[in-house]
């Protein structure tokens, strides 16, 4: 049987504002735990709250997407680099990730690249739909304190 997927039109696009942070975290963490199970690394999960590249993050042009005065997603933009997209759950294959890439795709000089675990097909799937094309995969080794082996693709859009 076929999924059918409801695209979301209230969905709004603005300015990450400091009081976003809480909610803004919690969609991280929701998707950050999906993203690292499509890895098999749940045990490096880490809070945004408590992550070393918080101050990294922070300094990234972040744009949040809202339905409903509630956090549902955010894009977080580096140079020439789309550091960061996620989108809750419950939120997902609605156009919110859609709408984020359209955002940042207008903010960002090209070539744009982007890194993503190789089987987060989902993640993969999205980016492809705007373009961009795995360069390089790499597989590694996490840290010495989780030795868990994982590959990456580098995507780029020209």
């Amino acid at each position: 049987m076929k999924e059918v997927h409801l695209v979301l039109t209230e969905v709004m696009i603005r300015k990450y504002r400091t009081e976003d942070f809480d909610e803004l975290a919690k969609v991280m963490d929701k998707g950050r735990m999906q993203e690292l199970k499509t890895a098999g690394m749940e045990q490096v999960f880490v809070s945004l709250k408590d992550a070393p590249y918080l101050k990294y993050f922070l300094s990234c042009d972040i744009y949040v997407a809202e339905k409903d005065e509630q956090v549902v997603g955010f894009v977080g933009l580096g140079r020439r680099r789309l550091d960061f997209l996620y989108v809750l759950p419950g939120m997902q294959a609605k156009g919110v990730g859609s709408a984020l890439m359209k955002t940042a795709l207008a903010k960002l000089p090209r070539p744009v690249r982007l890194v993503v675990f190789t089987d987060n097909e989902r993640a993969k799937n999205l980016y492809q739909k705007f373009g961009f094309k795995v360069t390089e995969t790499r597989t590694e080794k996490w840290s010495d304190e989780f030795p868990v082996v994982f590959s990456e693709d580098t995507m780029e859009l020209e």
